[in-house]
């Protein structure tokens, strides 16, 4: 969390792992469910500490993106979609195909049904922005993670276990230093200004460029056309 220099700070730490039949990867245990109940978490901290307003910025992880249980899915049967599209006010025909109906109350979910957390972190006065796919670089936890497996990765050595690890782990997120917080959101706050200008750039340099091939177009075009020509004098085929 953003707060200055000296007040940033990291909130609700949590670190966890799986038994020896659990997968080795971290995906396979933090599901949607644990990620809802974290943020929950988050959320009161954020209130403990008198903090509304705040920007929460999440990658396109599948967990992120949770709608409520309630929300049709594409394995409901023909006669529950049609229920559905009823209780949505979606027209339908009765003669219409299975695929139809959820091609049709996909794009009214897509429209229309907020994500989980996305309406948790609105209720308490908080919003939730997603990153461009494919741009970690825009996450400043991406750069925080980094600094603590540098620090804890520097203590290793030939008699290290995986409970030294761990302890190691979580002295080093006790003592993040508020600045080095800072530094990680303060550096990826000027990335985003520096592509938001970019696109700008882009964008202004692409209307200039379709008004000159706009403008040369019709140029062409009135001078290739022949409404106004005579053709009195000429000898060749018309």
């Amino acid at each position: 969390m953003a707060d200055g220099r000296e007040n940033s700070k990291l909130l609700t730490y949590e670190a966890f792992e799986g038994g020896r039949k659990q997968t080795k990867d971290y995906h396979g245990i933090f599901d949607h469910a644990y990620f809802v109940a974290w943020v929950q978490r988050l959320l009161d901290e954020a209130d403990s500490l008198g903090k509304s307003n705040a920007i929460i910025v999440l990658d396109n992880a599948k967990y992120h993106k949770g709608l409520p249980d309630n929300t049709p899915k594409g394995s409901w049967t023909k006669r529950k979609m049609a229920e559905a599209c009823e209780v949505y006010g979606i027209e339908i025909d009765v003669k219409e195909f299975r695929s139809t109906l959820w091609a049709k109350l996909k794009t009214h979910i897509a429209a229309n049904i907020v994500l989980v957390i996305v309406q948790l972190a609105k209720d308490r006065g908080h919003e939730v922005d997603f990153t461009p796919p494919y741009h970690s670089d825009l996450q400043p936890i991406e750069m925080v993670w980094a600094y603590v497996k540098g620090a804890v990765g520097r203590q290793y050595n030939t008699s290290t276990k995986f409970p030294d690890v761990r302890q190691r782990l979580d002295r080093e997120f006790a003592g993040l230093p508020s600045s080095v917080v800072f530094d990680c959101i303060n550096h990826t706050d000027r990335k985003v200004v520096e592509m938001a200008a970019y696109l700008n750039a882009v964008d202004d340099a692409d209307d200039a460029a379709g008004a000159v091939f706009s403008s040369e177009s019709e140029s062409e075009s009135d001078a290739d056309s022949c409404d106004d020509c005579d053709f009195a004098d000429y000898d060749g085929d018309v």
